[in-house]
């Protein structure tokens, strides 16, 4: 490839890495808000103290929805992890495919260098002319 033709790839590639490192870190954040709503709710499970003299079914009845609602955030906590691990792995990728352009580009630069320094040298011109 011709040191045009990779400076054509670099730029769309960068605009895939950016959309791809975007991706993983909206994975993150859900994660983590997710993280979040589980602790708030065991933290209020915690706090309940039962020897007020309040009304036992209506406490079982608030403990199981608790228990169901951690046991539901827990799952969905499953799936968006391993969102989150897949978007990385295409965030990396991405990242990779930017690394490796620029790394042709260079090698482009460098044969494109070597074969004007050859073509002047045949032509008998100084090599940098």
């Amino acid at each position: 490839m011709t040191p045009a033709q990779v400076r054509k790839l670099i730029p769309l590639a960068e605009h895939g890495k950016s959309r791809d490192m975007d991706n993983y870190a909206r994975k993150c954040i859900k994660v983590e808000e997710i993280r979040g709503e589980i602790d708030v709710i065991r933290a209020g499970k915690r706090q309940y103290d039962p020897s007020n003299g309040g009304d036992f079914n209506a406490l079982a009845r608030w403990q199981r929805w608790v228990d169901a609602e951690i046991s539901k955030l827990g799952s969905q906590h499953q799936i968006s992890e391993s969102e989150k691990e897949a978007a990385r792995l295409v965030a990396i990728k991405s990242a990779a495919k930017v690394q490796a352009l620029e790394s042709l580009l260079k090698r482009a630069l460098k044969e494109e260098l070597v074969r004007k320094r050859r073509r002047a040298e045949q032509n008998g011109q100084p090599p940098d002319a």
